[in-house]
């Protein structure tokens, strides 16, 4: 039989490590792949990453002029004359700013009027402009406009079409002359064309071709959005017909910096990184950068259209400034989820972008990201499965959570410290399902195995043998074996008088519920539980496990147990029988022993439990019949605990405990104690009885070290004063401390207390001395019958 334990044994790691490698290769696989579902966990534990970081210092360059509701409703609704728009950009570049960009689009001719320009800027806005260059007189306004583009800094926005379905004939069809980027390609051999590598566009809404045309430089204003609708990187080129055009945030930095060209690093995967002056901007391998939000909206600087067009704004606000010129009038906002805002405004997009360049702020995905990230989780799993496989023990879920915490932790500290962002969720997925299913696939194993063991043994050993056998995956010895355990006794004071007043379903209810509490405190402590007889429990400390600190948990559980007895005695004295239930006083009673309307009678408000307590070498084992075995225990310091028990109550005390208890030795933070010096225990009686040489110390045990009363601490010291009288044979100088100490005895509805006990004693052996007279007395009262 022990050759068929260990074979389940080891087929079930061998089972184990096939499943947690399984598993770790299924995670590596998804990882690879991601499925949208866990794109979408993954991204939503980067926007906490990115909401939770500190923000870094910005610069104050990027600003925002607003076409807000305050604007049009002063300066008339969208879209504005050309002549409006084309003061407003004068005003901007007259203020001193490095460049605007428009995150507007202007893709249909003017329908007002003509006007003269000098004229209506004089009669409707009540400022005189000087517009050197500018033709006089009667004029186009697209072409007004046109000629303020074609002389200033400025960037065109317009849009790219993905969507080939979905394509407006009505601006389609219109020519397009936004102009090209002028890109240098450092390309890496084996790299393909710029054109194969960044993300292409079908179509274009472009300007108007007058406008267009005028622009030096144009930039789309699309921004990319993730599978779940959020907008956390953009690209900074995208490729229509074969040709590179810059974002709207990229060329107007570019116009700002004066720079006509950017440098692009491409490699056979995809491109590494844009540079534009001295700045390299990291982004994915189709040219997208990472955005670094600032945090919600108005993170930079608005300023009204009509503030700047009525010279409120001027050089203080725009000198040096890389302007975004956008809309926030109800019906004309752009509006963006971002990992900050469900509602942010696109034209920050922009300013974001510019920020970060300028800042050099930047969130990585360096090459060498993947490759972490995979090995993290193929170590996870193998690590994970390796203490699965191991342990046996649920206290394993401890350094599983701890392998996830640092993980999620040392991600945290690379995606602030690093500004890298490094996902823990596969690393996350492969410890939760190897530990889910490790986890079942054990305790399905092992119930199987433990079923196959009760249905073979159970017959003639104990069920909790089995589990032993079971735990400890060995087959036990049967027979007996002696150990050095503690037995443990306890019984019910004057059970017999429970029995008369209650009926059979009522004393049941009492025992259940009395015995249910005691049993719990016994398991508690790695207590065995031998058997109940009736009332009383019999159980041990130290068998069939090895329990090094028996003696001391026999001490724990006694007090543990007359204190919940305590307790109980307070509960059942509250209780009150339910008014639509039958009387419970069956046998009537008289209200002195049952008070009407309580739930149960007096004498069982009154319980108390006597516990007998002894340590020493006890055989163990399964003993019984052929047919039937149970794992008990016997010896003498088993009758030795049965004597203590019963005998208590010849001293009006509740719990008995011996000296060879009380001077076992246990380890406390590393130094050894014996036991009476972590209890309170008072010595009662040093007593031989009848066929044995040795005498045994019976101590009262009271409470576990520091947890007397100022009485208690009265009476044991009054009491052990008294014993030194007693034994020095100063037979009226003890009477006197004994009858002083009885007014601090921790029972007084007892027949008689350990005072009343040597005061009758010590008037006895004033008529008849123990020993004759001068000799020395050891103490030792010798009982002349059982």
């Amino acid at each position: 039989m022990l050759g068929i334990l260990k074979k389940i044994t080891g087929s079930d790691s061998f089972f184990l490590v096939i499943t947690g490698l399984a598993v770790s290769i299924l995670v590596a696989a998804l990882y690879i792949f991601q499925p949208p579902i866990l794109q979408f966990v993954d991204y939503k534990i980067y926007d906490q990453y990115m909401s939770s970081s500190p923000v870094g210092q910005k610069t104050n360059i990027p600003v925002i002029v607003d076409i807000d509701d305050e604007s049009l409703a002063e300066l008339g609704q969208w879209p504005w004359p050309r002549y409006r728009m084309a003061l407003l950009l004068a005003k901007i570049q007259q203020a001193g700013a490095l460049s605007t960009g428009l995150d507007i689009l202007i893709g249909e001719p003017d329908r007002t009027s003509p006007y003269t320009i000098r004229d209506s800027l004089r009669d409707e806005l009540g400022v005189t402009v000087d517009f050197k260059g500018l033709p006089q007189g009667l004029m186009d306004n697209d072409k007004v406009l046109a000629d303020i583009l074609r002389q200033g800094r400025y960037v065109l926005g317009f849009y790219f079409d993905f969507m080939e379905n979905q394509k407006d004939p009505s601006v389609h069809d219109q020519p397009c002359f936004v102009k090209p980027v002028s890109i240098a390609q450092i390309r890496a051999k084996g790299s393909p064309a710029l054109k194969d590598l960044t993300l292409n566009a079908l179509d274009a809404i472009c300007p108007l071709p007058v406008l267009a045309k005028a622009s030096p430089l144009c930039g789309f204003y699309n921004t990319i959005t993730d599978y779940d609708g959020v907008v956390r990187r953009v690209p900074l080129i995208i490729t229509l017909n074969g040709k590179q055009y810059p974002s709207l945030a990229l060329a107007t930095l570019m116009k700002a910096m004066g720079r006509k060209n950017i440098l692009v690093k491409t490699s056979p995967i995809g491109i590494e990184s844009i540079r534009i002056g001295k700045t390299t901007i990291p982004v994915d391998a189709k040219g997208q950068m990472l955005i670094r939000y600032r945090g919600g909206m108005a993170e930079f600087p608005y300023y009204s259209a009509k503030d700047i067009l009525s010279g409120k704004i001027g050089e203080n606000e725009l000198k040096d400034k890389v302007v975004f010129m956008g809309t926030s009038a109800a019906g004309l906002r752009d509006l963006r989820v971002t990992p900050f805002a469900s509602d942010y405004p696109g034209v920050e997009v922009h300013a974001t972008i510019v920020d970060n360049i300028l800042t050099k702020d930047f969130i990585l995905k360096p090459d060498w990201v993947p490759g972490l990230e995979l090995m993290l989780v193929l170590a996870a799993g193998i690590v994970s499965m390796i203490l699965l496989t191991w342990s046996r023990s649920l206290w394993i879920i401890l350094p599983i959570a701890a392998m996830g915490a640092a993980i999620v932790y040392g991600s945290i500290q690379i995606f602030r410290t690093y500004d890298a962002y490094l996902t823990p969720m596969y690393s996350l997925i492969v410890l939760g399902l190897n530990f889910t299913m490790l986890t079942l696939i054990k305790f399905w194993r092992e119930e199987g195995q433990k079923k196959f063991l009760q249905a073979t043994f159970s017959s003639y050993l104990a069920p909790e043998l089995i589990d032993e056998m079971f735990s400890n995956r060995e087959m036990p010895e049967l027979g007996g074996e002696a150990r050095q355990i503690t037995a443990y006794f306890t019984d019910i004071q004057s059970f017999s008088s429970f029995s008369e007043k209650l009926t059979a379903p009522q004393l049941v209810e009492l025992l259940n519920e009395y015995l249910s509490v005691m049993t719990d405190i016994l398991i508690e402590e790695k207590g065995t539980l031998d058997k109940y007889e009736g009332d009383a429990i019999i159980a041990f400390f130290g068998a069939p496990m090895d329990v090094p600190d028996h003696a001391l948990r026999a001490c724990r559980v006694a007090v543990k147990m007359q204190q919940a007895g305590l307790e109980l005695r307070d509960k059942w004295a509250k209780e009150v029988q339910l008014p639509d239930k039958p009387d419970r006083n069956t046998k009537n009673f008289p209200e002195e022993q049952w008070s009407k309307g309580e739930k149960w009678p007096k004498v069982v408000h009154n319980m108390r439990t006597r516990i007998g307590v002894n340590s020493g070498e006890i055989v163990v084992g399964n003993m019984g019949s052929s047919m039937r075995m149970n794992y008990t225990m016997m010896g003498d310091a088993v009758n030795l605990a049965a004597r203590l028990e019963e005998g208590a109550k010849q001293f009006g005390i509740f719990t008995a405990v011996s000296h060879f208890t009380l001077d076992q030795e246990v380890e406390v933070d590393g130094e050894p104690h014996k036991i009476i010096d972590l209890v309170e225990a008072r010595l009662i009686d040093n007593i031989q009885v009848v066929g044995k040489d040795e005498p045994v110390r019976i101590y009262e045990l009271v409470a576990m070290k520091g947890g007397l009363t100022e009485n208690e601490e009265i009476l044991f010291d009054l009491f052990a004063k008294a014993r030194e009288e007693y034994v020095a044979q100063n037979w009226d100088k003890a009477i006197e401390i004994y009858t002083e100490a009885n007014k601090y005895e921790r029972y007084d509805d007892t027949k008689h207390t350990p005072c009343d006990v040597f005061i009758k004693r010590a008037e006895e052996h004033k008529l008849n001395p123990p020993v004759p007279e001068g000799e020395i007395w050891d103490g030792v009262y010798r009982m002349t019958k059982k």
